[in-house]
């Protein structure tokens, strides 16, 4: 069995399931939804993407948990997983198998999700759709989406059982995404390095939590979308998108390719970290 078998039959095996059917079924319905109910406020269809890519960062991660939390620790708990790694295959292609298929279907969701939001876009939207910025919307979306099924899976690899798998994943949806963001109610990132460093008897500089702030791959998600509002920032058309984006300066952490740089460190480090526990676990 080599990563093509090992990927193929994962593949086989969560295209039959009704957790695929339900992630893309709901984040389709959900950004349908979006682009269709805001097209009355709006001219562009782009505009809709904004609102889109909140949907995305807040929500979609949890529509991805069931498709991840099980990819390696169900094996383990159902014992399959001594089926797999008894064929001639290594842990290393076992581990990046189960990642690719649960990364395609996600990312699928997402192209398939866009397409529906650029139909929409061209029916009821009165100005012209420009293309380019659906793509690029799609792009980075995926990049997203390919950075946290990365994080879900490791929480996966490394945990023996689903229950473990289960609370590592939504511990990492919150602590990347509501924590770092500042949306939970009592406590936040911000919050929390603010405290420390008042119990130091220091300051935070400004740039220090600039980069502190952006090394969330939810952050740099959003950050990352400025391309596709090019153009717009500023001219005062859409006052939200300008808000979220006219605070960009000279900052490193500001340039779109550092965020897209976060986003891929986080995939890579996390899987690779946990590929490295699994790599010596004892399975039985």
């Amino acid at each position: 069995m080599t990563f093509t078998t090992i990927l193929r039959d994962d593949f086989k095996n969560t295209r039959r399931s009704y957790v695929v059917i339900g992630v893309v079924a709901v984040l389709t319905a959900f950004v349908s939804l979006i682009t269709y109910s805001v097209a009355e406020f709006h001219d562009d269809a782009f505009r809709a993407l904004f609102d889109v890519s909140f949907f995305f960062f807040l929500v979609f991660p949890l529509i991805l948990v069931p498709l991840t939390y099980l990819a390696v620790a169900g094996d383990r708990e159902r014992g399959s997983i001594k089926h797999a790694l008894g064929l001639p295959n290594t842990r290393a292609e076992y581990v990046f198998g189960k990642y690719v298929s649960r990364t395609a279907v996600a990312i699928g969701a997402v192209l398939l999700s866009t397409v529906a939001a650029l139909l929409i876009g061209l029916g009821l939207y009165d100005g012209s759709v420009d293309v380019m910025r659906f793509l690029t919307f799609a792009a980075v979306s995926s990049l997203f989406v390919a950075s946290m099924t990365a994080i879900f899976v490791a929480c996966s690899t490394v945990a023996s059982r689903r229950s473990r798998a289960m609370f590592g994943v939504i511990g990492a949806y919150f602590l990347l995404g509501p924590f770092w963001l500042g949306f939970l109610p009592v406590v936040s990132l911000s919050a929390v390095v603010t405290t420390i460093a008042d119990l130091l008897g220091t300051t935070v500089a400004d740039d220090t939590l600039g980069y502190i702030q952006m090394a969330s791959p939810t952050t740099a998600y959003l950050s990352g979308l400025e391309p596709v509002y090019d153009g717009v920032v500023g001219t005062g058309e859409y006052p939200r998108v300008t808000r979220n984006y006219a605070g960009n300066g000279e900052e490193l952490y500001s340039e779109n390719w550092y965020n897209y740089l976060v986003m891929t460190a986080w995939g890579t480090v996390a899987l690779g970290l946990s590929y490295a526990r699994f790599r010596v676990a004892e399975l039985g």
